[in-house]
């Protein structure tokens, strides 16, 4: 009985790290638009832990990390789109895996899609009130009035991680804390 208590404290100190970390790494790069590691991490945790943990992670992290950047009406919406992020994954690697580079490009693009679609549907368009075409205009439009390509860049940079680090990366995960 004691052993287990002490297994679940390392569950529940292992945890607060993840999200801890996925806090930062969105806090880290909070300044450029579009361009997060929040997404990769949770990738990564869900390959690794599952999509419990890895739903956990994406929830408590965008959430943490917006009580510092700035909590609003959208936080909700957004934390469960990183939760969505998770599922995205999980099923991912349920059904295709992870056997290429392809693979874990694919999987980015996918997720950080599935992720946009799903914030601009829920925080700008319903929360906002901004129209929906308006709305995915200004994710994935480059002309005014955003003149930055939002979705594009979001997209992009997470393909680029999720397709160079992936592999690596979940690999150096699996190895170093088997403990779920």
């Amino acid at each position: 009985m004691e052993s287990q208590k002490v297994l679940d404290s390392r569950k529940i100190a292992l945890l607060s790290i993840f999200v801890a970390l996925g806090a930062v790494f969105k806090i880290g790069l909070a300044a450029i638009p579009n361009v997060e590691v929040l997404t990769f991490w949770i990738f990564v945790i869900t390959v690794v832990y599952g999509l419990r943990i890895g739903f956990t992670v994406g929830v408590l992290a965008n959430f943490a990390a917006d009580l510092y950047i700035g909590f609003g009406p959208w936080t909700p919406f957004t934390s469960l789109g990183f939760g969505l992020v998770a599922a995205i994954v999980y099923l991912y690697n349920k059904k295709a895996g992870f056997r290429s580079k392809r693979d874990y490009l694919y999987c980015g693009i996918i997720a950080t899609v599935v992720f946009d679609l799903f914030t601009v549907i829920t925080t700008t368009w319903l929360i906002l009130g901004i129209p929906l075409l308006t709305a995915l205009y200004m994710q994935y439009g480059i002309l005014p009035p955003t003149f930055y390509p939002f979705g594009i860049v979001h997209t992009v940079s997470n393909a680029v991680l999720f397709s160079f680090l992936g592999e690596k990366i979940t690999e150096v995960l699996k190895s170093s804390f088997a403990i779920f």
